[in-house]
């Protein structure tokens, strides 16, 4: 018997990512609540937190940063 291959599934784009993409803290992770509006220099969210981890340069950025 022949196993039979499951055909690809479709590309296409999505509104977020199932998971976090280390060093880019822009990037909306499907999995953390929506969100809201950035200001400079205010606390960051949680996807910014969890994709800067270890490394103040990208968190300082992200909050400080255009």
């Amino acid at each position: 018997m022949v196993p039979q291959l499951a055909a690809p599934a479709a590309v296409t784009a999505a509104p977020c990512v199932n998971g976090v993409i280390p060093l880019n803290p822009y990037v909306q992770n499907c999995n953390l609540p929506p969100r809201q509006n950035r200001v400079r220099g205010a606390a960051p969210d949680a996807g910014a937190i969890i994709a800067c981890r270890g490394n103040p340069w990208c968190l300082s950025n992200y909050v400080n940063g255009p």
